[in-house]
């Protein structure tokens, strides 16, 4: 037996093991099925211990915790085993979903929307039925593949001028658009407390998209006093048309109509309206153009920007740049535009598309409002002076201050003082008609101040006060009035104070300085300091370089959001769900690829049956400070002492999505230092820390710490040099320029320079002849003659 089992493989060994054990084990079960003692036996086997806990020698392993079994009951069973993370009634302790409540309080506070985000129904039913309808398919297809195209090469959008292009842009962007903006808006709100903006201003080429994602997030109640959309564009005639049918789709939009007094015919028009208001909803079924004469919404469409209106919320949705080469002309210019109709208090929300020209119009404006270059070493997210919208100018004030000092100033009030005091001591000599005529004419201009000096100078003079001929009569007959006569009655209360008369004289309000500015601007989101952009390079054709060695990263966040039925229908068929060449005259195509393929993607419009896609954006929220003497003296005193201010309140940033390894995680952050850095946050920080840094997501912030860092360095000066002679190298006019003077401008010839025509002509027809095209091309049309040996007979 010993010789038998040497020779098998173990695999085969263990089965025959598995397999003996198995048939001992049934014979057993059937010995005691058939004894008559079973039931004995049933009974020992329980009571008595099994020996799991022994091995082929007899000796033991492990602890025996108990011997006793125990049945538990369902009800029993539930209570007994309650999840840590719920309450005793059965909901979380914080948070809304399970994994919420698994997450520390501080990391929930600190993480962004990240749900998939559906536009409303009734919106993608109006774009679908009332906007799309009534397109031709083919032409709408066709023309969003070119706007795709363009956004893809030119990476900004255009304003549509056409009643297509207007069509073909919503059915192309307006998903993304308003993807982008609630995501946003979704972090203001959560950011700022009590956020409840009363007057808006949308700006943007898309039919009122910030408008209606604002509507979206603060909800059906939401009705501010006022609510502006202005469409970019000469041509808006069409977009502000659609943008009336959508608006009109929300709740909040309905227009407030008189209170009417409670009576029959109140009551009338209740059901009337009742019974209008079930026809609008079986005509939300309605398929075709609706006429927008009709509409009313509470916003209103703009052509222009009011310059004497005032907003305390502003969105610009990609509309800061209108064309790459005015980089960034047009972002300053627009951008000194809207900051002049921010009310202070105010917040103002910047959203660009996620590729890199929007990343650095995004920086730009950050680096405009924030000036981070004159004001280097400040930590902390100290408000910043933005000097362009504040109405006291320092610099027009610098130039005298440098010129009149405190000691000047101080000298002429003591001389002015002198002279006034010379002046008072000639009048107090005067006669009192000469006295009279100059008080007259002090009184004239308006000099009251020496009035005063001059009283309180008579006064001083008169020893005793005279009393009139009436008190001294009242005196006689009741006698003089005491100190005691004229206390009143409450004054004996000892909880009653008496301040004297200068006490009660209001203190001189405060007043800000000369050079103060009355205009401060400081970042919500998402960056956490005021210092430069570690990111930022500064001119968007850097990233265009094809011969530089290194992949530039940007600052940007993407975002998932469920797609509606008409973008499914856009996209079937082959032009809008092939993978489009770049390269071709066309921007498809198609002339290369199979009829096979291209029948292959003909389909229901859903690529690898997905039915949700992410949109990249890259965003800034800016708020303007209050311009009270209270809260610019606060930010002042800040500045001042910028050393003592801690920046431990101020969270990190992930900007991309955290590396997980074993038993560790990286994350990659934008830091309140100012530098982006590589935190590790390994399993020995803890479990609830390491189960928090697992599911972090890119755009969160952090609130737990770290373990170690690695500190990034910024892009250096000398770089940035190698960087621009490389753009100007590769720019196409100066290689243009470069060959055209390497090239030798010929002025004359000799007639024994030309040559016979048939000469080059034959020459051109060899050098054709040889080529591998003409080859092939003349085997494949079965040419009777060889080319190469044919002499022409």
């Amino acid at each position: 037996m010993q010789r038998i089992r040497r020779l098998v493989t173990p695999k085969l060994g263990s089965d025959i093991a598995l397999c003996s054990r198995m048939f001992l084990i049934g014979a057993r079960n059937h010995v005691a099925k058939c004894s008559p003692n079973a039931d004995l036996l049933k009974s020992e086997s329980v009571s008595k211990v099994l020996p799991f806990s022994e091995n082929r020698h007899g000796n033991t392993f492990g602890k025996l915790i108990s011997e006793t079994g125990t049945i538990l009951e369902h009800d029993e069973g539930l209570n007994s085993l309650m999840s840590p993370f719920r309450n005793p009634d059965g909901s979380f302790i914080h948070g809304s979903t399970a994994q919420e409540a698994r997450l520390d309080p501080e990391t929930l506070k600190a993480k962004t929307d990240q749900n998939i985000i559906a536009l409303p129904p009734l919106i993608a039913r109006a774009i679908s039925q009332n906007i799309l309808a009534a397109v031709s398919p083919a032409k709408l297809r066709q023309r969003a593949a070119e706007v795709f195209i363009n956004v893809e090469k030119e990476q900004i959008q255009k304003a549509p001028a056409l009643s297509l292009d207007v069509d073909a842009h919503i059915a192309a962007l307006f998903l993304q658009n308003y993807l982008h903006a609630y995501r946003v808006l979704s972090e203001l709100k959560k950011r700022v407390d009590g956020f409840n903006p009363q007057s808006i201003l949308d700006i943007g080429y898309g039919p009122a998209t910030g408008m209606i994602a604002l509507n979206e997030v603060m909800g059906d109640d939401f009705s501010p006093a006022e609510k502006d959309v202005y469409v970019v564009g000469r041509a808006n005639r069409e977009m502000k048309k659609r943008a009336k049918i959508l608006l009109s789709r929300q709740i909040c939009e309905i227009p407030e109509t008189e209170e009417s007094n409670v009576s029959e015919e109140a009551a009338e028009k209740e059901e009337s309206n009742s019974s209008k208001s079930a026809d609008v909803a079986d005509a939300s079924d309605f398929i075709g153009p609706v006429n927008t004469s009709k509409i009313q919404i509470r916003t209103k469409l703009r052509d222009s920007l009011a310059s004497t209106k005032r907003y305390d919320l502003i969105i610009v949705n990609q509309s800061l740049l209108t064309r790459e080469y005015n980089f960034p002309r047009d972002v300053d210019v627009n951008l000194e535009m809207i900051l002049g109709l921010l009310l202070p208090g105010g917040h103002l929300v910047l959203i660009e598309r996620g590729n890199t020209l929007g990343f650095e119009v995004i920086a730009r404006a950050r680096q405009v409002m924030l000036r981070p270059e004159s004001h280097k070493g400040e930590r902390g997210r100290i408000p910043r002076p933005y000097i362009r919208g504040s109405s006291i100018k320092p610099q027009k004030l610098r130039h005298e201050d440098q010129i009149i000092t405190d000691q000047h100033i101080k000298y002429e009030e003591e001389l002015l003082a002198q002279l006034d005091a010379e002046e008072l001591e000639e009048i107090q000599q005067m006669d009192e008609n000469s006295r009279q005529e100059q008080i007259e004419q002090w009184e004239k201009r308006g000099e009251f101040e020496k009035l005063d000096a001059l009283r309180a100078l008579m006064n001083e003079e008169d020893s005793g006060e005279e009393i009139s001929e009436f008190e001294a009569e009242i005196n006689r007959e009741h006698g003089e009035v005491s100190e005691e006569d004229l206390r009143f009655e409450f004054e004996d209360d000892p909880d009653f104070e008496v301040l004297p008369v200068d006490a009660q004289e209001t203190e001189p309000q405060a007043e800000l300085p000369q050079d103060a500015v009355d205009y401060h601007l400081s970042v919500v989101a998402p960056c956490p300091h005021h210092g430069e952009c570690p990111l930022q390079l500064g001119d968007p054709k850097f990233y265009k370089i094809s011969n530089h060695k290194h992949r530039f990263s940007f600052c940007s966040f993407d975002q998932v959001v469920e797609r509606p039925k008409y973008t499914m229908e856009l996209k079937k068929g082959k032009l809008l769900a092939s993978a489009w060449n770049k390269r071709a005259h066309d921007g498809f195509g198609f002339d290369k690829v199979s009829k096979g393929s291209l029948k292959d993607l003909e389909g229901s419009g859903r690529h690898n049956s997905g039915n949700t896609e992410s949109g990249n954006f890259s965003y800034l929220i800016m708020k303007r400070e209050l311009n009270d003497v209270e809260t610019i003296r606060g930010i002042e005193n800040l500045r001042k002492h910028h050393y003592e201010n801690d920046t431990s309140g101020d969270l990190p940033r992930v900007i991309e999505y955290p590396v997980k390894i074993k038993n560790n995680v990286k994350l990659r952050m934008c830091a309140p230092s100012g530098h982006v850095e590589i935190w590790q946050v390994p399993k020995s920080m803890g479990k609830q820390t390491y189960h928090d840094a697992r599911k972090v997501q890119q755009g969160d912030l952090w609130a737990l710490g770290k373990k170690s860092v690695v500190v990034k360095n910024k892009f250096s000066a000398e770089k940035l040099d190698n960087l621009k002679r490389l753009a100007a190298t590769n720019n196409k006019a100066i290689r243009k320029e470069k060959r055209k003077k390497m090239m030798k401008k010929k002025t004359g010839a000799l007639l024994d320079d030309f040559e016979d025509p048939l000469v080059v002509y034959d020459e051109i027809a060899t050098g054709l002849e040889q080529t591998k095209k003409y080859r092939s091309q003349g085997k494949r049309a079965n040419f009777d003659v060889d080319p190469r040996e044919y002499e022409g007979k």
